[in-house]
């Protein structure tokens, strides 16, 4: 009879007792675990992480970034994105670390090679281990804010653009300014020219008086006396014809080139030495004289900086570090 009474109020506490056991096991620690049902074995949770679109390509960053949706069975101490040239990229290869916890996020890659393919995922980690997101894939452009560029291979890294500013093709002569001046005009004059006979210093990368980093924007900017003169002594000059313009093949050490074209120049209201002559500005004022810059000077037999007047209208090739 007791035993019967035993069995009665075991059966009783087991009913009583198993929904509070298994509210308590959803609601805690030991929720932390996924149960195979197959082998009865507990598996550790890691988080959940989904990844956002590549966004903002330049040649050597862009940006992504993800979402932690779920933390799974430990605090996300440490989530990014990874990324390689290679697929399914892991935290053992380049990455970012921006913050812990759920929720979206975003990152931001540096350092990338122009012109590459590079395949991305978020992850999130917890004690448990990392997770990822879905592989996306993205390509770091050839141009900067629009512009096609060239890299010679010249020791500086600079990056020369493959035409002049107002020009649609590396031959056509594109448009002339003055110096200091970032828009074009019909008359080119000492008494029109806003820089003649003022004192300034070294205009690249000053957009007030930079006419590439005006028009361009982004790093795009004149280049200095210091680097035509690297553009001179590094590259191999060509005088030849292409599109119908007579210009120099200016190769550099990697076999790269660019193409100037003899673009001449524009006193007045007329142009003068087209085909024959190019001029183009470097943005270094000359140093004893406030009426003059140096340019670059080129002819058929001939290729250096020299100093002109400040309001003669010459060509204009941007360049980017």
């Amino acid at each position: 009879m007791k035993r019967k009474v035993i069995y009665k109020v075991n059966i009783m506490a087991l009913f009583v007792f198993l929904p509070v056991m298994l509210f308590m096991c959803k609601n805690s620690k030991y929720s932390d675990f996924i149960i195979n049902d197959a082998e009865g074995i507990q598996e550790p949770i890691t988080p959940t992480v989904t990844t956002n679109e590549v966004t903002d390509i330049t040649i050597t960053s862009a940006i992504c970034g993800g979402n932690v949706i779920a933390a799974g069975g430990a605090e996300v101490t440490a989530r990014g994105v990874c990324w390689s040239t290679s697929q399914n990229p892991t935290i053992s290869d380049s990455h970012t670390t921006d913050g812990s916890g759920t929720g979206s996020f975003t990152s931001n890659m540096t350092g990338l090679t122009e012109n590459t393919v590079y395949y991305i995922r978020a992850y999130a980690t917890n004690s448990y281990g990392t997770s990822y997101g879905s592989q996306k894939s993205f390509t770091t452009n050839d141009q900067i804010n629009g512009h096609d560029f060239v890299d010679l291979g010249l020791s500086s890294g600079l990056k020369w653009a493959t035409c002049n500013i107002g020009a649609s093709s590396a031959s056509e002569y594109g448009d002339y300014y003055a110096w200091g001046e970032t828009t074009t005009k019909s008359n080119y004059s000492s008494w029109n020219c806003v820089t003649y006979g003022q004192q300034i210093g070294d205009i690249s990368g000053n957009p007030q008086y930079d006419a590439a980093r005006a028009n361009w924007g982004g790093t795009w900017r004149m280049p200095t006396k210091v680097e035509f003169e690297e553009l001179i002594n590094n590259c191999t000059w060509t005088w030849t014809s292409e599109g119908g313009y007579n210009g120099y093949r200016v190769t550099g050490p990697n076999g790269n080139s660019i193409f100037l074209p003899a673009a001449g120049y524009r006193y007045g209201t007329s142009l003068y030495y087209a085909g024959s002559n190019g001029r183009y500005w470097s943005s270094t004022p000359y140093e004893t004289s406030t009426q003059y810059a140096y340019s670059l000077y080129f002819s058929s037999d001939y290729h250096d900086t020299r100093w002109r007047y400040r309001h003669y209208g010459l060509s204009v090739r941007p360049v980017s570090d």
